[in-house]
């Protein structure tokens, strides 16, 4: 027996047994045999919990990487590489990876056995973790594959964002968007690196981003300024370098009767373009600082408005 199937068996995903009445389970704790041949009695499993539905393993990848379980973590006893390769597996799952590609991905810095050993402990660990979770998820090692199967992909939070967000936004419904977009507690496991985590973090990142552009529009165009603005900063603490978000809250702050802030907006948006690119805003990020500063700006609301958010004002 290898490590990786250790003596923690998945648990089978699927359709758990009905509990039944009590003298069902003791007709069937009875015929369970233990080494000596003696017969369990049902009445010590009862009390052991043995049968209790466990509770909901809820997979965090968005901020931190966690396996939240009666509110506890418990990706902690998987290791740095086991729990990177924990959240590469749920972050892909129901579909088959190489034995070899993970081991290369995760142990690059092993001895080709050392990387192995290593490979099927983790693999273990994380069997063990999840199969405290019931049957809502299984992970199987067979021959150079490794299959994570999850039968509802929500459980992970950053597939329940994704998909609740693209589904709101092909209906253009801000109302549906405001809830999926409280899912997103930060960037896509925003501890680790690689290429993969970075691919998949800008995925994220653009569908909040378009999320709460979408808000920020309806907003502004209900001249519900404050909460525009509360989508605009949001969207530019998350990408601070996106010019039309900062052209965005510096014309919503004036809207909002608020010119002061909307100049140090663009001062803190030039210092910022200088600091981290070198270069100064664009001509049109320029313009409209100029034109508030001057008052010029409230004779050009309505063709702002419409070119900002959409609408003819």
């Amino acid at each position: 027996m290898s490590a990786v199937d250790g003596p923690h068996p998945i648990v089978s995903t699927s359709a758990p047994r009905s509990p039944g009445s009590c003298h069902g389970l003791q007709g069937v704790f009875e015929g369970i045999q233990i080494a000596a041949g003696a017969a369990l009695d049902y009445r010590d499993l009862l009390a052991s919990s043995a049968i209790e539905h466990p509770a909901m393993l809820q997979v965090r990848l968005l901020g931190c990487f966690a396996l939240e379980q009666s509110q506890r973590d418990q990706s902690a006893v998987l290791g740095r590489n086991g729990r990177r390769l924990a959240a590469y597996l749920f972050a892909y799952p129901n579909r088959s990876h190489r034995r070899d590609k993970l081991i290369d991905l995760f142990w690059t810095e092993s001895a080709p056995d050392q990387g192995r050993t290593a490979f099927s402990t983790a693999l273990w660990k994380i069997k063990r973790t999840i199969g405290a979770s019931g049957r809502q998820m299984a992970l199987h090692a067979v021959g150079q594959n490794v299959v994570l199967e999850i039968a509802k992909p929500a459980i992970v939070d950053a597939h329940r964002f994704a998909s609740d967000i693209e589904v709101a936004l092909s209906a253009s419904c801000a109302d549906s968007i405001r809830p999926a977009i409280e899912l997103y507690s930060g960037a896509f496991l925003e501890e680790f690196d690689g290429d993969w985590v970075l691919e998949e973090r800008e995925r994220l990142e653009v569908l909040y981003v378009r999320a709460l552009t979408l808000m920020m529009r309806q907003a502004a165009n209900q001249s519900r300024y404050e909460d525009a603005l509360c989508c605009a900063r949001r969207i530019l603490a998350t990408d601070p370098m996106r010019e039309s978000a900062q052209r965005a809250t510096m014309l919503l702050y004036t809207l909002n009767g608020q010119r002061g802030q909307a100049i140090r907006q663009f001062e803190r948006c030039r210092a910022t373009l200088r600091e981290e690119c070198g270069v100064d805003p664009m001509p049109e990020t320029r313009s409209l600082d100029l034109m508030i500063r001057s008052g010029a700006v409230f004779e050009r609301i309505p063709t702002l408005l419409n070119e900002t958010f959409g609408t003819g004002g």
